[in-house]
C-alpha cells in the first residue's frame, strides 16, 4: 500500500511539474494529463487532492483549446466512473463542450442540472430539457425560467416528470405561446381536469385532440369543470390571473348556482378585487362598468343597495366597503352619518326593492331598462 501511495504522489508530482509551462501546447498537455489521471486515479485520491486538481483543471478550462475539451466531454458524458467535479466542469463550459455531457452524463445531480438552468445559457437550459428521468424540481425550474422552445422539448420529453403545479403554470402561459397547446395535450400525465380547462379556449382541433387522448366526450369535460367549480366555491380561488379566465369561471359558477355572497368574500379576502367585480356584477344583473360606478362613485348608500340586491347580509357591509376600496387605493373611512345613512337602506330594502332601485339607475345611466 505504501508503495501504491509513492507511485500515486510521483504521479501527482510529474503532473504539477507541467504547471510551469506556460505555452498554450503545455497547457494543452498538462490539462490532458490532468484529465486522464482523474479518470484513471480519482477513487484513489484523498478530498484534498482531488481538489487541487479540479481547482487546476478549472483554471486552465478557458486557456485550452475547444477541441481538446470537446473530445473529454463526448468520452466522459456516458461514463458512470468519470470524476464528478471533472463532470460538472464540463457541464458549465460553452455549450458545443457542455452539450454531450448535459444530454446524457447520469452523474450530475437534480442541484447541479438547476444551478446550471439558473446560470448558464438558454442553450444549456434546451440540452438539459430532453434528459431521460428528468426529474420534477429540474421540471419547475424550468418551467419557471425557461422559454418557449425549451418548454416545447421538456413537454415532447415524456421521461419528464411534470407536476401537477408546473402543468398549472404551463397551461397559463399556453394561451399566450400557442406552440406550447399540442406537446401540453399529447401528455399522457396532463390531468383530466387541467385539460378541461384547456378545451374552454384552444382551437377545435386541439379540442378534439383533448377529446381523442384523454377518451373523454363533452359531457365528461363539463363534468369536470363543474367538479373544479365547486372546488373554487367551496376552497381557496388559487392563482386566476387573466380577465377571460374569471369571466369563464363566473358564468360557470352562475350556471352551477354556486355563485354566492360567501364567494364574494372569498374574492375579497384573498385580493382578487376583479374577479369579485366580474361576480359582483353578474349577481346584481348590471354590467361591470356600471357597477363600478356603484361600488365607487356613489357613496355607501349605492353600495348598501348594491349589496342587499346580491343578498348580502349588512353585517358585513362594512367590510366590503373597506376592502374594495383598499383594492383601488381609495380612502377607507367612512363616517358614522354615512354607516347609518347606508344601515337605514338595508332597513327599508329587500332583495327585490333593491333590484328595482338598480334597475332605475342602470336605466338612467344607459338610457333604457335592461330588464
Amino acid at each position: 500500500m505504501a508503495i501504491e501511495q509513492q507511485n500515486l504522489n510521483e504521479k501527482i508530482s510529474n503532473i504539477l511539474q507541467l504547471s510551469y509551462v506556460k505555452n498554450t501546447e503545455g497547457r494543452s498537455l498538462l490539462f490532458n494529463k490532468i484529465t486522464d489521471f482523474l479518470e484513471e486515479h480519482h477513487t484513489e485520491l484523498s478530498q484534498t487532492e482531488q481538489t487541487l486538481m479540479s481547482e487546476i483543471l478549472d483554471k486552465l478550462l478557458n486557456n485550452v483549446e475547444m477541441t481538446v475539451r470537446k473530445k473529454l466531454a463526448e468520452r466522459l458524458a456516458m461514463s458512470e466512473e468519470a470524476p464528478l467535479d471533472l463532470i460538472v466542469l464540463l457541464a458549465n463550459d460553452q455549450i458545443d463542450v457542455a452539450l454531450p455531457v448535459l444530454e446524457l452524463s447520469k452523474l450530475l445531480s437534480d442541484n447541479e442540472l438547476i444551478n446550471i438552468i439558473r446560470h448558464k445559457t438558454a442553450q444549456h437550459q434546451l440540452s438539459i430539457a430532453g434528459r431521460q428521468k428528468l426529474s420534477s424540481d429540474v421540471c419547475r425550474e424550468l418551467v419557471t425560467v425557461g422559454n418557449t422552445k425549451t418548454l416545447v422539448v421538456m413537454l415532447n420529453n415524456h421521461d419528464a416528470k411534470i407536476d401537477n403545479s408546473s402543468f398549472a403554470d404551463l397551461i397559463e402561459k399556453s394561451k399566450n405561446a400557442q406552440p406550447l397547446q399540442p406537446p401540453i395535450i399529447e401528455r399522457p400525465d396532463l390531468p383530466k381536469d387541467m385539460a378541461a380547462k384547456m378545451y374552454q379556449w384552444v382551437s377545435d382541433s386541439l379540442k378534439q385532440s383533448i377529446l381523442t387522448n384523454l377518451d373523454l366526450n363533452e359531457s365528461d369535460i363539463d363534468e369536470l369543470l363543474l367538479t373544479t367549480i365547486e372546488e373554487v366555491a367551496n376552497g381557496g380561488l388559487g392563482q386566476i390571473t387573466s380577465e377571460k379566465s374569471e369571466i369563464i369561471l363566473v358564468n360557470k359558477l352562475h350556471q352551477a348556482k354556486k355563485l354566492s355572497p360567501a364567494f364574494l368574500m372569498k374574492c375579497l379576502n384573498q385580493g382578487q378585487s376583479s374577479l369579485f367585480e366580474i361576480a359582483f356584477a353578474k349577481m346584481i344583473k348590471v354590467p361591470r362598468k356600471i357597477m363600478r360606478s356603484f361600488l365607487y362613485n356613489r357613496g355607501a348608500d349605492a353600495l348598501a343597495v348594491s349589496c342587499c340586491a346580491a343578498g348580502i347580509d349588512q353585517s358585513v357591509f362594512l367590510t366590503i366597503f373597506q376592502l374594495t376600496r383598499a383594492a383601488q387605493n381609495i380612502e377607507t373611512e367612512i363616517s358614522d352619518d354615512e354607516t347609518a345613512k347606508a344601515f337605514e337602506h338595508f332597513k327599508r330594502l329587500d332583495k327585490k326593492k333593491a333590484h328595482v332601485t338598480i334597475q332605475k339607475w342602470v336605466a338612467e345611466a344607459t338610457g333604457s331598462s335592461i330588464f
